[in-house]
């Protein structure tokens, strides 16, 4: 028989945990998977496996997030639940409060914690350290946000570094070997709200030669902000929304940018140097992590630092050839699915 998983999530909107959870669940064949997500949206639930059990608690205030601490303990109790593994701050505290001592539990932490999830609010953080025990399994996407945790909550018990992996096909393109001379084509992709800092890129733009052109793919909050920003100062950036394939879109690019005031491991970073792009980013631990020191890094306190680092590619001064090898060549070393199920089987085996 095989071992039954009861995967939380807070929800199945397009998001880095949420794909990393569609892939887990779709490919570790060798399980038995159950789904519970704590509320909406629900746009991913028709791509995950019709075989996977699902949930939706609709959690919608603080009572209902209460009386949803029963309702779990009752599932993994009338399903036999062997291991359970969440995502994400409110469903690592909730799979802490519902999952008995002798079921393994996993808590996957996707982001920089200080600021995703305690920066404002510090009785999150009080949860977090009172309702965190000795058996409970941390699992980072990265040694910094490891470390972040460590530094605000402190480690009590076992903790697993894992990288997060991304779809083969994102694989397929060789690294640009040709750049235009004459334009440079940047591409940007996450949702549009404050952590992806585009406000930061408009302001940049604002001195930066309009043959440098920066489409970004996402949708959110910001939208309209960012819209009436671009329009009014007539910037060579465009929102293209949400779209599908983007392994066969990002290769079109000359170079992808991402400007976060913070990161876990982002995905769309990972796609973009498996499809052969060089990557300007954000000056960030994290980001410096994930790329092994090699990329191209600006200041996202003064857009002009940005503005000088796209001057220097227009220059010549940046061998962007060189840039796309090495993080074609860096991805390939940790992001494949099979090394990644690999090493989650392997903290699965503690059953």
């Amino acid at each position: 028989m095989p071992k039954k998983i009861l995967h939380i999530i807070e929800s199945l909107a397009i998001g880095g945990a949420e794909k990393l959870l569609l892939g887990m669940i779709n490919g570790m064949s060798n399980y038995e998977h159950h789904l519970i997500i704590l509320g909406e949206p629900e746009t991913l639930r028709s791509s995950i496996s019709a075989d996977c059990a699902f949930l939706n608690l609709g959690i919608k205030n603080r009572p209902d997030f209460i009386r949803a601490v029963g309702k779990v303990k009752k599932y993994i109790r009338e399903n036999n639940i062997d291991i359970v593994h969440a995502h994400l701050y409110k469903a690592n505290i909730l799979s802490r409060l519902a999952t008995p001592r002798k079921v393994l539990l996993f808590n996957s932490i996707h982001a920089i914690s200080s600021l995703a999830a305690y920066h404002g609010s510090r009785m999150t953080l009080i949860i977090e350290r009172l309702s965190y025990r000795k058996r409970h399994h941390i699992i980072a996407v990265s040694q910094e946000v490891l470390k972040d945790f460590k530094n605000y909550v402190g480690l009590k018990g076992p903790s697993t570094v894992l990288y997060n992996f991304i779809d083969e096909k994102f694989f397929a393109p060789q690294p640009r070997a040709e750049f235009s001379k004459d334009k440079l084509q940047l591409v940007a992709v996450g949702n549009l709200r404050h952590q992806k800092n585009y406000p930061y890129l408009i302001e940049a733009f604002k001195k930066i030669s309009p043959s440098v052109s920066l489409d970004i793919y996402g949708e959110g909050l910001m939208q309209a902000e960012l819209k009436k920003q671009i329009n009014e100062h007539k910037l060579n950036i465009r929102l293209c929304g949400l779209q599908k394939d983007m392994h066969t879109i990002l290769p079109r690019y000359d170079a992808f940018v991402m400007s976060s005031f913070f990161e876990g491991q982002p995905l769309s970073l990972l796609e973009a140097m498996a499809c052969g792009l060089p990557v300007l980013l954000a000056d960030i631990p994290v980001l410096r992590e994930v790329t092994g020191n090699d990329a191209l890094y600006f200041d996202i306190n003064d857009p002009m630092s940005f503005g000088c680092k796209i001057q220097q590619v227009l220059e010549g001064k940046v061998d962007l050839k060189r840039m796309a090898a090495a993080s074609h060549k860096r991805v390939n070393e940790f992001a494949h699915r099979d090394q990644y199920f690999e090493k989650l089987n392997a903290l699965y085996s503690r059953l």
